[in-house]
């Protein structure tokens, strides 16, 4: 089997996922926050970056000897080859959508935001289950922890 190809299960599951978001993410983060991103756009930067993703699988597994291309022998560590593909992602989602025509406001009203801050500031919080008074609570947790276990 391919697993015993890394030194850890965490190893491979984590490598394997730094192949396979950073076209998802681009997609999903200039989608929300970009209203002139197109669908040819999306459909674009997720099949180049599946088959970028697909490709640097391919050479950062170590078939034939123990070596990994991207890893070793050019010394860029997955984590850092996932911030470049999502980097070269973006890059491609942007070009088509600025080379695509402008999707018309009908299209993107309720799917994008106006600004980043609009959804924590959309209204008076809930009650105990409101969505931002638990993500902030979570956010003081994490804080909190990281504080006290540096």
């Amino acid at each position: 089997t391919q697993g015993g190809r890394y030194s850890s299960i965490f190893e491979g599951i984590n490598a394997i996922a730094a192949h396979l978001a950073p076209p998802i993410t681009a997609v999903f983060v200039w989608g929300i926050f970009w209203r002139r991103g197109t669908s040819q756009a999306a459909l674009a930067t997720l099949l180049f970056g599946f088959f970028m993703g697909a490709t640097a699988f391919v050479f950062d597994l170590p078939v034939i000897g123990n070596e990994k291309i991207i890893t070793d022998r050019w010394g860029i560590p997955f984590m850092m080859q996932a911030w470049w593909s999502l980097c070269i992602c973006s890059l491609v989602f942007l070009v088509v959508s600025l080379s695509t025509p402008r999707p018309s406001k009908e299209k993107t009203d309720g799917l994008t935001w106006n600004h980043p801050l609009e959804v924590v500031f959309q209204g008076k919080i809930r009650g105990l289950t409101d969505p931002r008074l638990l993500a902030g609570t979570l956010l003081v947790v994490i804080l909190t922890c990281y504080y006290l276990l540096r």
